[in-house]
């Protein structure tokens, strides 16, 4: 269907006026007007949409560029009606690496909706991504919609808890601030990417970070808008940095939030939390008065588990639980086998060890075999019939697979999710219940 997919002169004519291309440098200022707008909030033009899609459009980005970004134009009026992008990245599957594309900004302009726009561009990105060898998608986004893609909610997003601005306890009167914050340089990258590398090891799935993409991060002088800001931790008397914090510059529903805050080993969280509310509480009331919102929290977007919150819970009362990224896995035997490494390890650390067999798992829509040879694992595709030894409706084991829910949850959550007895032990000791902080390349 796309026999060029790759060339990013390819266009499609998807009628008389509308043509879908892949972008240029020369829809880059456009194409920011364009999500500025339609990604703004109750018809408010959005100014961090425009500087994001400068910089992920930009041929200078280190992943995507104008090549990874669609366009549908109408011809007749010269005007981006539609567009998308899937920024291609690699993330880790309890440490085993695979290429991952992120969709990203997708909208239409309201007069061209419900023309199937939006599902040509995924039907070019999907096979583009197969072309260059990635295993999954994943998207963030509305309720329900990109599921009508193959997508399903999979891994845990954006969880955490915070606490009200007036809840944060002041310094009691003759205290000296014991730990202080300073603004991240680049000469810091020694010190904040191994304590990075340390979260992401707690986490299932994870998006390690090269040198290249920390320094685009950190080094924003150029920036005239920034997304994030990273600041370093340090003790208040000897100015030894002992972690950092890293915030998000845009408010999201009135919480300044928090997406990374990590320390050194066998330094507490919980002494170290209060001074960091007090530092941060004048930063989010500032950007809380630029953006013209309310600052209604400090939120710790963490998801619903992480150190910070067994060892502090009453000094972040506030608790919401998380959304979820979709995720789309094209291939699932060939996701299998790349992960097959992780999956070995569980099995041979269980009653389980050394196991031989076969087992069929049917998606309704599609199925496969885990084959499983003195504990070595390997998959292959296998058409549905009535020889299943599990099923799962179209996708969902998606959830078992990326550890967001176990196989006891979807039963008691699908009437269609059924397992063999003999076999649910095989599958629990695969997938268990884990959870996922996914930072994405932006």
């Amino acid at each position: 269907m796309f026999p060029h997919i790759i060339d990013t002169a390819y266009r499609q004519q998807l009628d008389e006026r509308l043509i879908l291309r892949f972008a240029t440098t020369n829809d880059l200022e456009p194409l920011a007007q364009f999500n500025g707008r339609i990604h703004g909030d109750h018809g408010q033009f959005n100014p961090f949409v425009a500087q994001w899609t400068r910089e992920f459009a930009s041929p200078d980005h280190p992943s995507c560029g104008p090549g990874n970004v669609t366009i549908v134009e109408d011809t007749r009026t010269g005007q981006i009606v539609s567009s998308m992008c899937s920024i291609p990245q690699t993330w880790t599957y309890d440490g085993v690496s695979f290429l991952v594309g992120r969709p990203e900004a997708v909208g239409t302009d309201p007069a061209y909706r419900r023309r199937g726009l939006i599902r040509a561009q995924f039907e070019v990105f999907h096979a583009k991504g197969e072309a260059a060898g990635q295993l999954a998608q994943v998207i963030t986004g509305i309720a329900w919609y990109y599921r009508q893609f193959g997508y399903e909610y999979a891994i845990d997003l954006s969880g955490g808890r915070g606490v009200h601005p007036s809840l944060v306890t002041p310094l009691k009167e003759g205290e000296v601030e014991p730990y202080q914050l300073r603004r991240a340089t680049v000469d810091d990258l020694p010190f904040i990417a191994p304590l990075y590398d340390r979260q992401c090891a707690r986490s299932l799935i994870a998006c390690p970070r090269s040198t290249a993409e920390w320094r685009r991060l950190i080094d924003t002088a150029d920036n005239p808008m920034q997304f994030l800001d990273t600041y370093i931790v340090e003790t208040g008397n000897t100015a030894q940095p002992i972690g950092y914090v890293t915030c998000q510059c845009e408010l999201g529903w009135g919480q300044f939030r928090v997406s990374e805050f990590n320390v050194i080993e066998g330094q507490s969280l919980r002494a170290v939390l209060p001074a960091v509310l007090r530092r941060l509480r004048p930063v989010a009331e500032a950007a809380a008065r630029a953006q013209g919102h309310e600052l209604r929290g400090l939120f710790f977007q963490f998801g619903e588990q992480h150190p910070l919150f067994d060892a502090a819970p009453d000094l972040l009362p506030q608790a919401r639980p998380a959304y979820a990224w979709y995720v789309r896995v094209p291939d699932p035997p060939k996701f299998l086998n790349r992960v097959a490494p992780v999956l070995e390890a569980r099995l041979s650390r269980s009653g389980l060890a050394g196991h031989t067999g076969e087992m069929k798992v049917s998606e309704y829509v599609r199925g496969f075999k885990l084959i499983f040879e003195g504990g070595r694992i390997r998959s292959e595709a296998w058409t549905p019939d009535d020889t299943d030894n599990a099923a799962f409706p179209p996708f969902t084991f998606n959830q078992l697979l990326f550890g967001r829910r176990s196989l006891s949850e979807l039963r008691y959550v699908y009437p269609d999710v059924g397992c063999e007895p003999e076999f649910a032990p095989v599958l629990e000791t695969l997938f268990p219940r884990r959870p996922s902080h996914v930072l994405p390349m932006a």
